[in-house]
């Protein structure tokens, strides 16, 4: 009998432990797929130096875009971490395109076109 009872102390024991385990790693798992990253900065015009508003800066890959406001700023929220391509394509400035990689602590960028020779 007391042979019994301590297999089963031992079994309820190492069932909590597993339960334990796997409850650990999902929550693990899930705070990192919570994980998010910021880009943000500022759009000029590289000859005055003034903010650009109105300017559509896209995330290439994902189709994402965030207009600037009237200081020039933009600003993407609540990205992946990873690679992404940003491309800023406006009439009267050379097209402008640059690789990142963000990270949960996020990122700026400020962004300085070029107007073109194209009249």
């Amino acid at each position: 009998m007391y042979l019994f009872k301590k297999k089963m102390l031992l079994s309820a024991f190492a069932l909590i432990l597993g339960i334990a385990m796997i409850s650990n790693q999902a929550t693990a798992q899930e705070s990192d797929s919570a994980a998010t990253a910021t880009l943000s900065g500022k759009v000029v015009n590289t000859t005055s130096q003034k903010p650009l508003n109105g300017i559509d800066v896209q995330l290439q890959k994902e189709g994402e875009t965030a207009t600037t406001d009237q200081q020039g700023m933009y600003s993407f929220e609540d990205l992946k971490p990873g690679k992404y391509t940003v491309v800023v394509e406006v009439d009267g400035y050379k097209t402008w395109t640059k690789d990142v990689k963000l990270t949960t602590e996020g990122k700026t960028l400020d962004i300085k076109l070029e107007p073109s020779m194209d009249k």
